[in-house]
């Protein structure tokens, strides 16, 4: 943790919430208080969650507003029980993260304590993964695969009808289908399946767009999965452009380039390597494929996001690998790889694979071997 000068206050349920689960193991649906001054760790919580917080965060001192040093008014405001922490504590500062609430924070300095807005993350720890969060990853990681391979399934399975429409059953498919049929696979999987995307056709040219209507034969087929596992909280994220029968040649230079591209950041990845270095590599490739990245007419095209990211506890963590990105890979870094095309007549293409960094490269977690066209 940041050497702090002064006790870290938290809010969890709210921004907050993955570094209060991964410093306290204790998540609720509701906000609750949670005060880490470097001796103790204590969790403010209702009566409601109590007990539970009592089983499941045994390193924490478990207490109630009524056990504060604070008016009954007081029990019930959130800043009110803050107080009543520092309070405790005999304490008349306090550091917060940059994402805790400012209306909050306003009522703290009202009553005189002294707040402290964190310039780094509150555990930068969390950005090494140790092996049991290695693990977790994996499992989700393993299950956003197997979703992904029975969409290919699905869609191999399906027919095209003069139009050129996609037909599951004799009804159009559609990107709505297609996703639930993705997030029931997740859900027998223990997974929260989050919001997944299945674009197609020139929609998909949008990164984020989560698609809808229906799916025509030879157009690229955008599916990116990144849900949490229900249990440990930890996100898995991985993305594969699938084609429904033969790609036009246009797409198909696009698919092979992302897909060697891809091939190429991997090659850079290692402990010690800039985190910008796997970035620039691609950059460079796709530009000597001659794929520009631009705005034209007021529409981005080519390569128009960074590679990847961190994954946790958060889907988006450090380190950031984009080409301005400052620092090192480190062992234990989990990060995704996934470079991208996109060109707004033809749609978008991306390959994305989380991997963990070792001291001499990287390691998979979890295959997913498809086709591009099936």
């Amino acid at each position: 943790m940041y050497k702090l000068t002064a006790p870290l206050l938290l809010l969890g349920a709210t921004a907050d919430y993955a570094d209060v689960r991964y410093a306290a193991g204790f998540t609720a649906p509701d906000p609750f208080l949670f005060l880490d001054d470097g001796t103790q760790k204590i969790l403010l919580v209702s009566m409601l969650e109590y007990g539970r917080a009592l089983a499941t965060a045994g390193a924490c001192r478990v207490l109630l507003a009524r056990d504060l040093p604070i008016s009954k008014a007081e029990q019930r405001r959130l800043s009110g029980g803050a107080w009543g922490l520092l309070q405790l504590v005999g304490r008349r500062s306090v550091c917060v993260s940059q994402k805790f609430p400012v209306a909050l924070a306003r009522r703290l300095e009202q009553k005189g304590i002294r707040v402290n807005v964190l310039k780094t993350a509150p555990y930068p720890q969390r950005e090494v993964k140790t092996e049991a969060e290695v693990v977790a990853i994996a499992r989700v990681q393993r299950a956003a695969a197997a979703s992904i391979e029975m969409a290919a399934q699905l869609l191999h399975s399906c027919t095209v009808d003069r139009a050129g429409f996609v037909r599951c059953r004799g009804k159009k498919l559609t990107s709505e289908m297609l996703r639930t049929a993705i997030e029931v696979e997740l859900v027998r999987a223990q997974c929260h399946p989050g919001d997944s995307i299945v674009a197609s056709g020139p929609m998909s040219a949008n990164p984020h767009e989560c698609g809808h209507g229906p799916i025509r034969a030879g157009t690229p087929i955008i599916l990116d999965i990144f849900p949490s596992c229900k249990i440990t909280g930890y996100f898995g994220d991985i993305t594969r452009t699938l084609v429904k029968g033969r790609a036009p040649a246009a797409l198909h230079l696009m698919l092979d380039a992302v897909y060697r591209g891809q091939r190429r950041a991997l090659q850079a990845i290692r402990a010690g390597v800039a985190f910008r270095t796997p970035c620039l590599a691609v950059m460079d490739y796709f530009k000597r494929r001659g794929f520009v990245t631009e705005v034209k007419d007021g529409v981005a095209r080519g390569f128009i996001h960074g590679l990847g990211h961190g994954v946790g506890l958060d889907i988006h963590e450090a380190p950031s690998l984009s080409e301005r990105a400052e620092g090192r890979l480190r062992a234990g870094h989990v990060v995704t790889v996934e470079p991208g095309l996109y060109a707004p007549e033809i749609g978008g293409v991306r390959f994305e694979d989380t991997i963990v960094v070792t001291s001499t490269g990287w390691r998979a977690l979890a295959a997913c071997d498809v086709p591009w066209e099936v």
